[in-house]
């Protein structure tokens, strides 16, 4: 036993304390223990407290007993980095399995990748996995026999080729027709389809989000259409010609104040909604025309006139008082919703694709084609014809205008319009009656407005007859 310091403490009788034993260094030791105490401090304060007379005593070097540290769940250390990939293989392929019965909609192939880099698997179907493969499979650890196999049915291998070729379509969709217009393009296996999106690098294109965007635009246009009849079914006191006259002079307003062609573009749909549902006066229709341009420049435009502007075109016809008022009836009617598709947000589209076609990009094909799509604002019957169907059938054509010695038609429009040349045709014919002017229409506004130089004077060409395009 060691010996007691001489620096002991005395008892309060001035005694000397009782002289400490193995026994009794045992017994005070129990005792911090049971008092949950901790023996560590007890030891380094060298002080013990009896319990028996409460004498403080001096309790001598005792060694601490270390106790043993809890053992983690060790039990893959000693494996080895190869067994451990083939353990991660097999549970990716049972996940698999697990999910070949989940409804796949837009994307069929489903690929699930290891944080190793391991494994990779390819569901070809709802029913059947069409390809289970590894990257790295490691030697002498192979997966079970069901997983290795390569399971590739007649099913699976339609069903693989109706993906690839973007014929995939939902049948149990309760509107079949929007189903079928925002269907994505897929991947054509025909070699002659260009990629208009794969060279365009610039954030301000919005090339990777481009397919998705007017995706979402053909859906949206069948939603946000107008009537094509209202003059028949609501209006009284107006007709298509008045229609026309207002839009040809709105066409000169545009000209005027210099705005850009979506403001005309959203002009006349903001007009044509707003008549598609309520009655409106003859002498107002000015107003709603003046209106409707006010609210577009202000949505378009980065400098939109004012409205005392719109006012004096004019001739103050209208109070600025008139025209604020009626900016409130029109955005309350529309629910403020501004954000539709017109002819010319699929037009930008479909230009871009038919210039894919030529080495260098051909401004006579642009110019011609807006000529086109806007001689058709000013035609009341053209509102029966979605937008974009208005759009294809502009690039159509002008593209026929400019080259008569092959097909406009190209599989890469084909591609991006989702329309094939003989959807095309109606809509086609009545707009070659227009470039022609076969009806002798006097509003001249666009024609005048596309005789100038710097469009190249578009509005001059004629196309040859197009019956046997189709």
């Amino acid at each position: 036993m060691s010996r007691v310091s001489s620096s002991t403490l005395r008892a309060k009788g001035g005694e000397l304390p009782p002289r400490i034993t193995r026994s009794r260094a045992r017994v005070l030791e129990s005792c911090c223990e049971n008092e949950g105490k901790n023996v560590n401090r007890a030891v380094s304060s060298k002080r013990g407290v009896s319990s028996e007379n409460k004498t403080c005593v001096v309790v001598p070097d005792v060694p601490s007993r270390k106790r043993r540290a809890g053992l983690t769940d060790v039990t893959n250390i000693g494996a080895k980095p190869r067994d451990k990939r083939v353990k991660q293989s097999q549970f990716q392929a049972k996940e698999v399995y697990r999910k070949k019965n989940t409804k796949l909609t837009s994307d069929v192939s489903v690929e699930v990748s290891s944080a190793q880099g391991g494994g990779k698997a390819m569901v070809g179907s709802n029913d059947t996995i069409a390809a289970v493969t590894l990257d790295e499979e490691p030697t002498g650890h192979c997966m079970s026999d069901n997983i290795r196999e390569h399971v590739m049915t007649d099913t699976a291998l339609s069903m693989q080729e109706s993906v690839n070729s973007g014929e995939l379509q939902t049948s149990s969709s309760p509107n079949t027709d929007i189903n079928i217009i925002c269907e994505k393009p897929g991947a054509s296996d025909c070699l002659t389809v260009v990629d208009i999106d794969k060279e365009l690098k610039d954030s301000q294109v919005w090339s990777d989000y481009a397919p998705d965007i007017y995706c979402k635009a053909r859906v949206t246009e069948l939603e946000k259409r107008s009537s094509t009849n209202y003059m028949e079914r609501l209006q009284q006191d107006i007709s298509p010609s008045m229609r026309g006259i207002l839009i040809d002079w709105l066409v000169e307003v545009s000209e005027e104040y210099k705005l850009v062609p979506d403001t005309l573009y959203l002009t006349v749909n903001l007009i044509d909604r707003f008549l598609s549902t309520c009655l409106i006066q003859k002498h107002k229709l000015q107003l709603l025309g003046v209106t409707c341009m006010f609210i577009a420049s202000k949505y378009e435009e980065i400098c939109a006139p004012r409205v005392e502007e719109f006012c004096f075109i004019t001739d103050n016809t209208y109070t600025k008082a008139e025209v604020v008022k009626m900016e409130k009836e029109v955005l309350n009617l529309l629910r403020f919703q501004l954000s539709v598709p017109t002819t010319k947000t699929f037009l930008r589209r479909f230009i871009q694709a038919a210039q894919s076609s030529y080495k260098d990009p051909r401004v006579e094909l642009e110019f011609l084609a807006n000529y086109l799509a806007e001689l058709t604002l000013v035609e009341y019957s053209f509102l029966q014809f979605l937008p974009s169907l208005v759009a294809a059938s502009a690039v159509f054509l002008a593209r026929w205008t400019l080259n008569h010695s092959e097909h406009p038609w190209t599989p890469t429009l084909e591609h991006y319009t989702n329309c094939k040349a003989s959807e095309l045709k109606t809509v086609v014919l009545a707009m070659k009656d227009l470039q022609l002017n076969t009806k002798g229409c006097s509003l001249n506004a666009i024609r005048e407005k596309y005789k100038h130089e710097k469009f190249n004077c578009v509005a001059n060409l004629s196309p040859k007859p197009v019956q046997s395009l189709f």
